[in-house]
């Protein structure tokens, strides 16, 4: 099956001149569907439109094939404990493609296989090392056997031992620059939004379809959740918020997204008897996502585990208003009580809140517009402009 990708080069965009070129490395890639995935292909498309190339590394999916030259596909195996390929790093055919090269940057979006490789690659190259620290690693170790704790204390470990070998780590807020500190990592670290929105984009979005589409009644207000259902994202805590905000207020529930704890969460819905209160509409094409979180009066989140919270900007992009856990990064994108609600890790901060908006239509208009205003600081042409000046203060670097 092949597949048109969103950072393919576009006709008409020369490379050279005073163009870079970049080798990003990542576990994870199309045709999977994540905050990582989007932020890598806006990115490396944002890029290429400024004249710069973009080597993609990532491992291999069977049966998928890139419309994109400049992706570099290595092997991959099944992982049990997970729902994506883990790469091996390595091939000949990609490793004398990037070695032939004349590359300027590395740049690892995560630190395991793919990282270690993006890592040899710069080493061996004499080139500057970049890592962009999209997620709380040790918060995702229930998908690996062992004590959970060691674990977590292994993975800091590591992460932190993969950072400090780095020229420059990338955090997507000051939340997690200062849990970086926290645990020890001394290099030098720069903050850049990861959730880079293309305003122009959501300007062109059409919820009208959302309500016909998946059955949801005209005359309710509509609350949409939307991320990967994984354990680490909290869809459970959303839904107990729910069913507490259901036992005063009549709403219904869009879940948005696919992943391993679907059929809990499914089972869950029917424990707490939220019936056809509730629809989960399944993994949707980016696009669609969006105009589902659109056709929202509020976007609700639940997750702990955000490095900042791609889908929280892009709901404000939107205009929508949020409320979500005060945890991680998430902080750094909702202005509390401007943009939306940060409340306490509880299902009954999580309901009070979206009752209090639900109950208050003016406030929900006013934190909707100020929602856009905010989320226009996360613009992907500036973020662009400001990862390329971090690639090239980092150009005189050359490892030994």
């Amino acid at each position: 099956m092949a597949s048109a990708q969103a950072g393919a080069p576009r006709p008409g965009v020369m490379w050279g001149g005073s163009g870079l070129r970049i080798a990003m490395f990542s576990e994870s890639y199309l045709p999977r569907i994540s905050g990582v995935v989007h932020s890598l292909t806006a990115f490396a498309s944002s890029l290429r439109a400024e004249g710069h190339r973009v080597f993609i590394v990532a491992p291999r999916v069977r049966g998928y094939l890139d419309a994109d030259p400049d992706v570099l596909r290595v092997p991959s195996v099944p992982t049990p404990y997970y729902d994506f390929p883990l790469g091996l790093g390595y091939t000949p055919a990609v490793w004398r493609t990037l070695m032939a090269s004349q590359l300027d940057v590395v740049h690892a979006h995560a630190p395991f296989t793919m990282g270690s490789a993006g890592a040899h690659l710069a080493r061996r190259r004499g080139l500057p090392l970049v890592f962009t620290h999209h997620t709380l690693y040790d918060e995702f170790v229930h998908y690996a056997p062992g004590p959970k704790w060691l674990l977590r204390l292994l993975t800091r470990w590591y992460v932190r031992r993969y950072a400090d070998r780095c020229d420059c780590v990338i955090a997507p807020s000051a939340t997690l620059v200062a849990r970086l500190r926290a645990q020890g990592v001394r290099n030098r670290i720069e903050v850049l939004p990861t959730a880079g929105v293309e305003l122009e984009l959501f300007a062109s979005l059409d919820p009208s379809w959302v309500r016909t589409e998946f059955g949801l009644p005209a005359g309710r207000p509509l609350l949409v959740t939307a991320s990967r259902l994984g354990k680490e994202k909290s869809v459970d805590r959303v839904l107990h918020a729910f069913a507490q905000v259901l036992q005063r207020r009549d709403a219904v529930l869009l879940v948005v997204g696919g992943g391993p704890e679907e059929a809990a969460l499914r089972r869950l819905s029917g424990e707490l008897h939220l019936g056809p209160r509730i629809v989960f509409a399944g993994l949707q094409p980016h696009r669609r996502t969006l105009e589902c979180i659109a056709a929202g009066d509020l976007f609700l989140y639940g997750s702990g585990s955000e490095t900042q919270g791609l889908v929280i900007v892009e709901a404000m992009a939107a205009g929508v208003p949020v409320v979500a856990v005060n945890a991680g990064g998430v902080g750094d994108a909702v202005r509390d009580g401007l943009t939306g609600f940060l409340v306490p890790p509880s299902a009954a901060a999580l309901a009070e809140k979206v009752i209090d908006l639900l109950d208050d239509a003016a406030l929900r208009r006013t934190m909707a517009a100020h929602a856009k205003e905010v989320a226009a600081e996360f613009a992907l042409p500036a973020l662009t402009r400001r990862l390329v000046e971090i690639y090239r203060s980092l150009l005189p670097v050359r490892r030994r």
